[in-house]
């Protein structure tokens, strides 16, 4: 439109803006366009024209009553009296409800009326000015960031890597296996799909875009948050852009593709949340990423940590090389040649001369052979396809012929990778998976203890010689660790051999999909095992704790919090204590159909896997200790939804040891049926010795402790209470005197609950032994209870607990209020105390 008739336009309308007489003479006035234009609109009226149409004319009656409000409002305006009566009665409300909130104290009452998301109250706590909204962020009690992100469970992505990995291929992971390293590296820069290594790490303290996760309770993974310390690389922007502008142009991209700008034409087609709809409002909206104290608030390795004594190998400290620590080379096993122990106390070894086997010899007579000498007569046949490697495998298991299934491993190499993948990995990568596992008796020159229930120990291992004793579970060559009777010898210890993940299901494709992905993940660690050894050391501690805190009389009071919605405990819990939602039986589902926090560890830390080879079954009173294992592979999803991601570099530090600063706690939670039945006294009690085995520091000073990142223990899967499970942990930290780092995995409404239950009992000074009375309290006032209707919730009724208490004492004198606070305190538990109101509000979320 030119001047000319904009001027015209403004003279006939005068007081109007000119964008909206511009936009009403343009919908009134047909426009030509260009052939390619046109073009586009004529295949998306094909496809969707009557919600088209629908929509345009909608917009149009819209705007035309616009322009004819602003053209009555500029010759009938209202009156002046009128306005200002309207503003100064909302400033009147203003000012009263500034009052009535100024006149309470910050705890007077329970907080019922908590923002069904912890975002929508966000207006009140944090003010931001309009010009550096997208900017600006708060510390102390919160975090934010702008413009959240819409990627699902597991680490993030956003748009340019998704289009990056759209395309993952099991090629690339094949592709580094070639002996030379430059022509590996020529091959996969002519490639026209580029391995995707897209996780490193970057600094603690980098902020990145958090995603949305999608997981349930029990934990897990997944997820970047304030404090990242993994970023993925992205692939060139401009270049993206010139590929879809390319495809674009040669009509390879479908017309809804190609109308990315237009307004949604199915905006319901899905549900979404309010903060959905308060995103889709204000585009710049902020929103909650954690609560509590800052991170960098929080004790982490290695800074925190004490100088470690020198390495060196005794009664309780068992040291499988020479602990001469030589950067940039494995250290040698020790002893120099093999030493067999073959007992009830040791693992026995696969190479061991007492491993016998009884085979068929050419006369049909039954005789005794060694099973190491079958194993690598079998191993070193040639190998060419998924059937051939069964084939193999059975030879030194015949007893299981009819047993096992290798389904699961048929449908990898025939369904989930193309024939040039799966020749590259039977003609490179396993001859070295063999070469890697016929290699024990002179890396692991010695048996390796086992760490059998109620005695503490420590192994210490290389880690190549914790990938040859992988490569063996792999080929399945363990002895006597295959039987599942009660009375079998290994019966209370994890199955080791790979036979369980190579089954497979014909009637449950979701069985073989996730059974699939850890099979890449797998595969990746031995790719990477396989071009470059491992020169790091890892140490598995088991830990049995005779002497537990007497509750009911811990005088200790919470200490730091840190809630994280949308960080995992393996990327934002970077040096801290990282814990394991553990099965007793260590590593859970792993080698089987699990993905859970556990397993999902276990698959993108696979040296976690060898602790199952010597690790007993875990008592009450046990945990187990993970230094040093490193992270092999990237991730996204949870559950059924979990998928290999790529190759992960882990450039965390290693200590003086050779181990990297990551240690990972595995404390198994009970299983509960039933919610009343977590308030059993013993069974609390259970609950938090479990988790004080882990947290205790043994003697160390708090200043050198890290910091316990934790989540959801327990719950999920294990029926367990998350707002329950969070106060334990909160307790066992207070006790131990570790500050803690809690993920909720997405949730938001728990992460606010929980740091203002924090925040409360820290400002009323409740201690440990308190809070062990309060649950008791709330398990027979209110559990017990054969009224159920008014059945209140466990953070509601610990606020009116002490929101009572407060009130008695403000009608004493203070001496004689201070005595009634503390007789209180002591007979919470106490049947004839009945200064509760037995109707509460109910706030159960």
């Amino acid at each position: 439109m030119g001047k000319s008739e904009s001027k015209k336009l403004e003279s006939k309308h005068p007081g109007i803006p000119t964008s909206l007489l511009t936009r009403r003479h343009l919908m009134e006035t047909p426009k030509e366009t260009s052939g390619k234009k046109r073009l586009r609109q004529t295949n998306l009226e094909d496809c969707f024209g009557v919600g088209i149409k629908r929509h345009r004319s909608s917009q149009g009656e819209v705007e035309a009553s616009l322009v004819e409000d602003v053209e009555q409002g500029s010759m009938s305006s209202r009156p002046l009296g009128e306005s200002s009566e309207l503003r100064r009665r909302r400033e009147q409300l203003a000012a009263a409800a500034e009052r009535r909130r100024a006149s309470q104290s910050p705890y007077s009452t329970p907080p019922h009326d908590a923002p069904s998301s912890p975002d929508s109250n966000q207006g009140s706590e944090e003010v931001t000015d309009k010009s550096t909204e997208k900017t600006s962020r708060t510390h102390g009690s919160k975090g934010t960031v702008s413009k959240p992100s819409t990627s699902t469970a597991g680490n993030s992505n956003t748009g340019s890597e998704v289009v990056a990995n759209s395309g993952r291929n099991f090629e690339s992971v094949f592709a580094y296996l070639e002996e030379d390293s430059e022509a590996c590296g020529r091959a996969s820069a002519s490639s026209t799909r580029s391995y995707p290594s897209n996780r490193t790490r970057s600094k603690v303290g980098e902020a990145t875009p958090g995603t949305s996760v999608e997981r349930d309770n029990l934990g897990g993974h997944s997820s970047q948050g304030t404090a990242d310390v993994s970023q993925k690389t992205r692939p060139d922007a401009n270049a993206l852009v010139e590929e879809d502008e390319a495809a674009v142009a040669v009509g390879d991209v479908s017309p809804t593709q190609e109308y990315d700008a237009s307004l949604p034409l199915f905006s319901d087609s899905e549900p979404h949340s309010s903060l959905d709809d308060e995103v889709q409002v204000n585009k710049d909206a902020t929103r909650i990423e954690w609560r509590g104290v800052d991170p960098s608030a929080l004790n982490r390795a290695p800074a925190c940590r004490q100088t470690l004594p020198r390495l060196q190998p005794s009664h309780s400290h068992t040291v499988l090389f020479r602990p001469h620590i030589r950067s940039g080379a494995p250290p040698r096993p020790f002893p120099d040649a093999y030493r067999d122990t073959w007992d009830a106390h040791h693992v026995r070894m696969p190479c061991s001369p007492e491993n016998l086997y009884p085979v068929d010899d050419k006369n049909g007579q039954k005789k005794v052979q060694s099973r190491w000498e079958l194993i690598e007569t079998t191993l070193l046949k040639p190998i060419q396809n998924s059937w051939d490697l069964e084939e193999a495998i059975l030879t030194y298991n015949a007893r299981y012929c009819s047993k096992w299934n290798f389904a699961g491993l048929h449908h990898f190499f025939t369904e989930e990778v193309d024939r040039r993948e799966a020749r590259h990995f039977f003609d490179q990568l396993l001859p070295k998976m063999v070469e890697l596992a016929l290699m024990l008796p002179k890396l692991c020159t010695q048996a390796i203890p086992l760490l059998k229930r109620q005695e503490s120990h420590t192994i210490t291992l290389t880690q190549l010689q914790i990938a040859s004793l992988l490569a063996n579970a792999f080929f399945c060559t363990y002895p006597r660790r295959n039987a599942q009777q009660k009375k079998s010898e290994y019966s209370r210890f994890p199955d080791i051999n790979f036979n369980r993940l190579f089954e497979g299901s014909a009637k449950k494709s979701s069985t073989n999909m996730r059974k699939a992905e850890k099979m890449r993940c797998i595969i990746n660690y031995f790719r990477r095992v396989a071009l470059k050894a491992p020169t790091g050391t890892v140490s598995f501690t088991r830990r049995a704790v005779t002497a537990m805190p007497e509750w009911e009389k811990s005088t200790n009071t919470l200490t730091k919090f840190h809630g994280n919605v949308y960080g995992t405990i393996e990327d934002q819990g970077e040096g801290m204590l990282q814990l394991d939602f553990a099965n007793m039986y260590i590593g859970g589902g792993v080698l089987g159909h699990g993905l859970v926090q556990e397993e999902i560890r276990f698959m993108i830390c696979p040296e976690l896997i060898v602790s199952r080879l010597f690790t007993e079954v875990l008592e009450g009173n046990e945990c187990l200790f993970v230094k040093g294992a490193e992270r092999f592979s990237d991730y996204t999803g949870y559950a059924s939804t979990f998928r290999w991601n790529g190759d992960y570099q882990d450039t965390i530090p290693r200590d003086a040891w050779g181990r990297k600063e990551t240690e990972i706690l595995a404390i198994d939670a009970l299983v509960f049926r039933c919610f009343e039945d977590q308030f059993k006294p013993q069974l609390l009690r259970r609950e938090l010795n479990k988790a004080f085995c882990g947290f205790y520091g043994d003697g160390t000073l708090a200043a050198n402790l890290p910091a316990v990142a934790t989540g959801n223990w327990g719950c999920g899967a294990f029926g367990g209470d998350a707002r329950l499970k969070g106060l334990l942990q909160m307790m066992v930290a207070a006790e131990c005197h570790r500050d803690m780092a809690y993920f909720t995995f997405g949730d938001q409404r728990l992460c606010y609950e929980l740091h203002k239950m924090n925040e409360f009992l820290v400002a009323q000074g409740v201690s440990v032994g308190d809070l062990w009375l309060v649950l008791q309290r709330y398990r027979t006032e209110v559990l017990q209870r054969k009224a159920k209707r008014n059945f209140t919730n466990l953070y509601t009724f610990i606020y009116q607990v002490y929101n009572d208490v407060e009130s008695s004492t403000d009608e004493k004198d203070g001496e004689e209020g201070a005595e009634q606070t503390g007789g209180l305190s002591r007979g919470v538990d106490d049947s004839d105390d009945g200064s509760l109101s037995p109707d509460y509000k109910v706030d159960t979320p």
